[in-house]
């Protein structure tokens, strides 16, 4: 039953009214006294749920000699719940869109030519990928030389995060791959613009670099990452890339 009661949460149901739903599939008919008693809800409470619940369409009742009996909608009636879950997502996400381009527009004060961040754990890794690719102009050039671990443990999460909008503003990128891993190349060779080649030393990290902006990604149980904006960083780790790219096939 935990599986279900979870499952309802996650389309907009509490714990409680979670438990009452599937109480009442069950027995298909009770109560707020059965409820209670069964379920160890205080009767203060089960009101307010059921009114909740036949608020959502998932609950119905019936009056018998003055009292209600509550019985349960068919479960088909939960897609209206999951829909009007993905039109309050829709709406927040267009909030957040509006809300975002609000703050971008905020003046910065003590604006650093020279700044570098850290990052910790997939999200700090994905906020590091976007605020990496954010910096991308129309004339960028954008130099990666990956790790194995890269493609044998994020390579799913990288395709669906880095390369879509890179993609979307044309940027070219020279990508050296591991030797081994030539398979993951023919993956990444549908993602024009790119230039791939590959090389047998295998890097435990990764680096990237374009512009002004450098990064340094660890990968691992808990991966962690370097941003670093610096022009002449940037232009130093450009050689040490070319001088891999001449080398690797």
């Amino acid at each position: 039953m935990e599986e279900f009661t979870k499952k309802l949460q996650s389309i907009g149901l509490t714990e409680r009214e979670s438990r009452v739903y599937i109480f009442l599939l069950q027995h298909q008919e009770a109560k707020t006294g059965i409820i209670c008693s069964k379920l160890n809800i205080p009767n203060s409470h089960i009101y307010k749920i059921l009114e909740k619940l036949l608020n959502k369409g998932i609950v119905s009742f019936k009056i018998i000699n003055n009292v209600k009996i509550f019985r349960p909608v068919n479960p088909e009636s939960l897609y209206s719940l999951f829909k009007e879950k993905e039109r309050e997502l829709e709406q927040q996400k267009k909030d957040l869109k509006q809300f975002i381009s609000k703050l971008k527009k905020i003046e910065i004060k003590d604006k650093k030519e020279n700044d570098f961040k850290y990052f910790e754990g997939i999200n700090g890794v994905r906020s590091m990928f976007t605020e990496f690719i954010e910096n991308f102009t129309p004339d960028s050039s954008l130099h990666i030389a990956s790790a194995p671990i890269a493609y044998e443990k994020w390579n799913a999460f990288l395709l669906d995060l880095f390369h879509p909008p890179r993609i979307k503003k044309n940027i070219n990128l020279q990508l050296i791959v591991p030797a081994k891993l030539k398979k993951h190349a023919q993956e990444r060779k549908k993602l024009k613009p790119i230039e791939i080649k590959f090389s047998d030393v295998e890097m435990e990290a990764e680096f990237g670099v374009t512009d002004k902006y450098v990064y340094f990604l660890s990968f691992g149980e808990k991966p962690y990452a370097l941003l670093i904006k610096d022009k002449n960083l940037a232009e130093t780790q450009k050689k040490v890339f070319n001088a891999l790219w001449k080398q690797a096939k």
